[in-house]
């Protein structure tokens, strides 16, 4: 297959229009044929007035905390509106790699990633001491996992909502997708990904756990939290990436469809 491993794969991807531009290009380049089907789009909070008061007093805080690129992108639109620079004495915290790189395009200098890309590791692992000041900007459907554990261990967390993810048509037009063409694999990139597509294939009458294997396409998701919101929802989970960003998913997807090429 040379330097061209999905040549001809067909591959859906649910991640939100605005986010898939580099996944899309990285899997042509690979010679697969994406399908954008982008289950989810993202919006301001119906409120604003937190996350921009939070950013008023960004230097009053000893961690900034982020859980996602969207997070990052939200913070940093808010903190470029009101003129604001990062302040030097803030610590910041990314629960991964792909929102490490979203900090430092941002500008930011990121101090602290956990051991493992998950918000409760990072609650657990972040170097904090009673009593300092947090700020988690965060999705409006994040799990209080990370939350939860910071204020058990005494630090003293401001989380407002700095977006909110709806369902998009792409959610209903996976179950188009897979009625017109054969599709190699599914991938997801979030558990809001997951729960609308899960609901387009419910109200459609597609089951994918019911199919054989072989016949059906793969799923394949970014990370963990991904993998057991598809499981919840009733979707085989065949492949979860080793690095929870594009890179490992890509890798997944090499992993998993690799020897179905070769067996073609």
């Amino acid at each position: 297959m040379g330097e061209r491993p999905l040549l001809g794969r067909r591959i859906v991807v649910t991640r939100s229009a605005h986010q898939s531009a580099g996944l899309l290009e990285t899997l042509r380049s690979l010679g697969a044929i994406p399908v954008a089907a982008p289950a989810i789009r993202l919006m301001p909070p119906e409120d604003l007035t937190p996350l921009m008061e939070a950013v008023r007093q960004l230097d009053t805080f000893d961690w900034l905390v982020c859980t996602s690129g969207n997070a990052v992108s939200a913070l940093n639109e808010a903190r470029r509106s009101l003129g604001f620079a990062w302040p030097m004495r803030l610590r910041i915290a990314a629960v991964g790699s792909g929102t490490a790189r979203a900090l430092e395009e941002a500008g930011a200098q990121v101090a602290f990633v956990p051991t493992r890309a998950l918000g409760e590791v990072l609650g657990r692992e972040l170097p904090v001491a009673p009593g300092e000041s947090v700020l988690w900007p965060h999705g409006d459907l994040a799990g209080p996992a990370m939350h939860d554990g910071l204020l058990a261990r005494g630090a003293q967390v401001t989380a407002p909502v700095a977006y909110r993810t709806v369902s998009d048509a792409g959610s209903l037009g996976v179950v188009e997708i897979l009625r017109d063409g054969h599709i190699d694999a599914i991938t997801f990139t979030s558990g809001s990904t997951v729960r609308h597509v899960a609901e387009g294939l419910a109200a459609g009458g597609i089951g994918l756990d019911s199919l054989e294997a072989g016949t059906r396409p793969l799923v394949v998701c970014i990370g963990p939290v991904t993998a057991e919101a598809a499981r919840q929802a009733g979707l085989p989970v065949d492949a979860i990436a080793a690095t929870h960003d594009d890179a490992g998913l890509v890798d997944a997807l090499l992993r998993s469809l690799t020897p179905r090429s070769m067996a073609v």
